[in-house]
């Protein structure tokens, strides 16, 4: 019997001729998650949603020529949210404005990451803990799932809590602030999202269930007629609705470009912006990068290096011209492995589908209420830090749970770099506890470690 071995795919043009079709229809369905998520990851961050879908068309049209990966997706993460958001408050000027300067920080990020990859430091990645990816990510989707049902249900009050803590200790106070009719438009998004795994139609899962939010949210804004100003009564209470609960577009499809400002580069919080976004991004790219890996059917390894450039020179150009910082991203990037996609140019299809969905279906985009975008992020915060992931850590051992909780409250009492650095200072004084042995023991062996083989039984 003699065994099928799959050929692996060609790289370069000749790939491209030979494949495709396959990443061309696989491209297509990468493209329907990424145009949701791309304006969702946006608008939670405080900046234009179109610099959320320029950034992903960047992604594909710039990162896939440089990088070191071949079915990986790339674009803007919900893991750069709070990082992202945290600039923007931490730059805002007398104006109250901030978009220039933290775009101004994401290129330069860009360049640290471009730095990085010449230099070949990479293969940090390898020696990276994926525990730690995993308990920063837990965090960061607690902060979205808490900061986004403002807009999924529609909450006519900014909470009057600072932390993330207090703001979820203070949701139950606030029920009655909920604007019902935007609120029944998130609760139905937010239904369908949870729904959509259980269906089997193949004709529903040809278009994933971001897309079919957007396609709800859509439908419920010109059944209801939420694009014009009006009020309403419900429960003796008078709510206003209207374009306010839309997605805010530019007029003018050449407004979306926008230009750093470089002015604030001597004030300290910018360079705390800029470390953020580059150690944030980078550890999380390079850890997507190694789980794409397990996921190639072809069993091929990402050169790390290699795309620390690829993903730092799109990030220096999404920063230069209004754009979210480029990371490899994992669930566009499965999406992509599932629709059986076979090189790196599958990412840049997904780029240029991207840039023509931007100008045929900006008038739609216009229409989708800020509700769906919010149960998209509700949602996916939830699937970040639900039960899920706490049962999938205690398989790994108490004390796993023990650094997830610590991470998890340090994170959330500070911000996302004081956690990871946490994160790490509690692994390494639980190992040096466990091997008691002397601190300079311990360091040398974590340096140059002594492995001894011992064969049993041939």
């Amino acid at each position: 019997m003699v065994e099928h071995i799959q050929r692996i795919p060609s790289t370069g043009f000749t790939g491209l001729k030979e494949n495709w079709r396959n990443d061309l229809i696989a491209a297509f369905s990468v493209a329907m998650v990424a145009l949701p998520l791309a304006l969702g990851i946006a608008q939670a961050s405080g900046v234009p949603p179109m610099a959320g879908v320029m950034s992903a068309a960047i992604g594909g049209l710039i990162t896939s020529f440089f990088r070191g990966s071949h079915l990986a997706i790339n674009g803007p993460a919900a893991g750069l949210i709070t990082v992202v958001l945290g600039a923007t408050y931490a730059l805002k000027d007398g104006s109250g404005h901030a978009f220039q300067y933290v775009l101004a920080a994401i290129a330069i990020a860009g360049f640290l990451q471009v730095l990085m990859g010449l230099f070949r430091l990479g293969k940090l990645g390898e020696i990276f803990p994926s525990s730690l990816i995993h308990r920063g990510l837990a965090a960061i989707g607690v902060i979205i799932f808490t900061t986004q049902l403002d807009d999924a249900f529609g909450f006519r009050y900014s909470p009057q809590a600072k932390s993330v803590l207090a703001k979820l200790a203070e949701l139950p106070f606030r029920l009655t602030e909920l604007n019902p009719l935007v609120a029944l438009i998130g609760i139905v998004c937010l239904a369908l999202l949870l729904i959509y795994p259980k269906i089997k139609s193949h004709l529903v899962r040809f278009i994933p269930a971001p897309m079919w939010v957007m396609i709800l949210g859509v439908g419920a804004v010109l059944g209801l007629g939420l694009q014009n100003t009006f009020r309403y009564e419900m429960f003796g209470t008078s709510y206003a609705v209207g374009p306010s609960y839309l997605i805010q577009l530019p007029a003018n499809l050449s407004d979306i470009i926008v230009f750093p400002n470089f002015a604030r580069i001597a004030d300290p919080k910018f360079w705390v912006a800029v470390f953020s976004i580059f150690l944030i991004a980078s550890i999380e790219s390079l850890a997507s990068s190694k789980a794409v890996d397990k996921l190639d059917p072809f069993k091929r390894t990402t050169d790390l290096s290699k795309d620390m450039v690829g993903v730092g020179l799109s990030t220096m150009v999404s920063g230069c011209l209004g754009g979210l910082p480029i990371i490899t991203v994992i669930v566009r990037s499965s999406v992509n492995v599932n629709n059986q996609a076979k090189t790196k140019w599958s990412n840049f299809y997904h780029g240029v589908i991207l840039v023509v969905f931007i100008f045929l279906l900006a008038p739609v985009i216009k229409l989708v209420p800020l509700a769906a975008l919010g149960a998209i992020l509700v949602h996916t915060g939830y699937k970040l830090a639900g039960p899920r992931i706490f049962k999938q850590t205690a398989r790994h051992g108490w004390e796993q749970v023990a650094f997830l909780v610590g991470t998890l409250a340090v994170t959330l009492a500070t911000n996302l770099l004081w956690g990871i650095f946490a994160g790490i200072v509690f692994t390494f004084l639980f190992h040096l506890g466990i091997s008691r042995m002397k601190l300079s023991d311990f360091l040398r062996s974590l340096y140059k470690p002594s492995i001894e083989v011992e064969p049993i039984n041939n």
